[in-house]
Parts: C-alpha cells; sequence; structure tokens
C-alpha cells in the first residue's frame, strides 16, 4: 500500500461497529507524506493520458461525452467516477473527480470519469427519477467490461471487474448499481446526500439506498461539516449498512473536500490494497 492511512481509534458507544474516525491533523498529514515520496521518487505516477469517448446509452436516449485512461497491462480492473448533481453545476471536471482520476490513473489502473445525460456535452435530458442517470452508469460499466454492443467512440476496453467511486450525488448512482451489478467488486461513496437522496432520486431514493446499503463491499467517507448530512445522520445510515463495510468520518472536512482530495484518494486506495484490488 502507499502506507498514507493513518485510522482514527474507534469510539466505543458512539459509532457504529463499522465506523473509524480520523482527525484532522492526521487527515492532512495523508496526503503530505504521499507529496513527500512522489519527491524522493519512492512512488511513481505513470499514466498514459486521457482520451475522449463517446459512449452511447442502452435506452438510446443519450450520448455520453467521457474520458478514460487505459490502465497498465497487467490490469483488468476498471474504476469509474460518477459526479455531483448537475442541476447545481456538477461534472465530471469537478475537482475532487479530476484529482482522482488523476491518481488512480497515474497508479495503472483503467479511469473512465463521464457526464451524466444533459450534463456538458452528453445528450439528453436529466431525470429527476435518477432512472435515466442509473441507465449511463449501465452504459459505462457494459463500455469498461467490453459487453457494450452500441457504437462507441474511442478505445476498445474489456476489463473484468469493476469498482464505483461515486461523489456527492454521484454516489447515489453508483451506489445503487454496486448493489445490482455482478461486475462491480467495490463501491466507495464520498459524502453521500443521505438526508437529500430523497429529492435527487424521487420515488427510488429507498430502492437505490438499500441496494447501496447492501454492496458486498463498501467504503463509506464523510466529513464532520458536510453540508448536507451530519455527522449523526451518517452514523445512522452506517448503523443499516450490510456486507463488508467501512465507513470513515474525517474531523474537519466540509461535503466539497478542496485541497483534501489527495488524502481521500489514499484512504480509497489503501483501503482497495487491503481488499485484494491493486494493479500488482
Amino acid at each position: 500500500t502507499l502506507g498514507m492511512t493513518v485510522y482514527g481509534k474507534l469510539v466505543p458507544g458512539t459509532m457504529p461497529g463499522c465506523m473509524s474516525k480520523i482527525n484532522a491533523k492526521d487527515f492532512r498529514q495523508i496526503g503530505t507524506k504521499l507529496r513527500d515520496k512522489v519527491r524522493r521518487s519512492e512512488i511513481k505516477f505513470e499514466g498514459k493520458g486521457e482520451e475522449s469517448v463517446r459512449i452511447r446509452t442502452r435506452d438510446r436516449q443519450s450520448k455520453l461525452e467521457a474520458m478514460v485512461q487505459v490502465g497498465n497491462e497487467r490490469n483488468d480492473i476498471a474504476i469509474i467516477l460518477t459526479h455531483p448533481w448537475g442541476r447545481l453545476g456538477g461534472n465530471m471536471d469537478f475537482p475532487i473527480v479530476k484529482h482522482l482520476a488523476k491518481f488512480f490513473g497515474g497508479l495503472g489502473f483503467t479511469v473512465c470519469r463521464f457526464n451524466f445525460r444533459g450534463v456538458g456535452g452528453s445528450t439528453g435530458s436529466a431525470t429527476f427519477s435518477a432512472r435515466g442517470e442509473e441507465e449511463d452508469l449501465h452504459s459505462v460499466i457494459d463500455y469498461v467490461t467490453g459487453k457494450s454492443k452500441l457504437h462507441v467512440t474511442g478505445p476498445k476496453i474489456a476489463c473484468k471487474s469493476v469498482v464505483l467511486i461515486g461523489y456527492s450525488y454521484g454516489s447515489i448512482i453508483a451506489g445503487s448499481l454496486a448493489g445490482s451489478r455482478e461486475e462491480v467488486r467495490a463501491l466507495a461513496t464520498i459524502s453521500y446526500p443521505y438526508t437529500w437522496n430523497w429529492a435527487l432520486a424521487v420515488g427510488n431514493h429507498r430502492r437505490m439506498l438499500n441496494l447501496a446499503s447492501n454492496a458486498k463491499c463498501g467504503l463509506w467517507i464523510m466529513g464532520t461539516d458536510d453540508d448536507f448530512t451530519s455527522a449523526t445522520s451518517f452514523m445512522g445510515l452506517c448503523r443499516g449498512l450490510q456486507g463488508d463495510a467501512q465507513a470513515v468520518l474525517v474531523e474537519g472536512q466540509s461535503h466539497h473536500w478542496f485541497q483534501a482530495e489527495l488524502s481521500v484518494a489514499c484512504i480509497i486506495y489503501d483501503w482497495l490494497v487491503k481488499k485484494g484490488i491493486s494493479t500488482a
């Protein structure tokens, strides 16, 4: 592993058994230590660079704008990143999404980030129920696993398994498919908007949360100062998690993780390695 993650100690009686807390100082040091290792050439990021891709959705309602970086020849795992709510300006170029793409691509993973329908260069219209956006992610999974029979532009990929990393609204969509697609090996959510999911997936939020909660392998990351979900609400969410679930509550972090993206990436990567998922 990168050896960066400093998980806080569990606090008996106050947090669910799957949750740990990281204090602000330790969290900042995670990214700082990684930068030092890169500077000393102890860790090298050697990504091939992103290529533009167009993916037609399974329901034929959209052509999705995407960027993909093909991983090294030893790697058969694709990481798909999902972005925050488009109606509030979210897109695949949101800072944490781009940072994660660069980080995991540099480590040799195949990485795909894309715009949901109606966002950026993706055609079609956004859906209030989030069913359209579920179709979008289904289509991207089909693309990176070589199962898509629809026309796409860009490199051909046929990875065996998928890791979904969703941020904010994107974590709602990623969570839903993590609980329903067999190709998905692991799910990481960042700032899951638990107390607002009813408004972001009208009529479907309970079904989608149930699927996410039952993902076979999940990591849930939240800041204590999140703008939409309180620490107390997040603890309530975590008590309902099933399967192999780990939750991390980070002291002092808001919903947006500005200038903290690298620390988040390190936490996710170390967790993946512990689950046997890496580019080696």
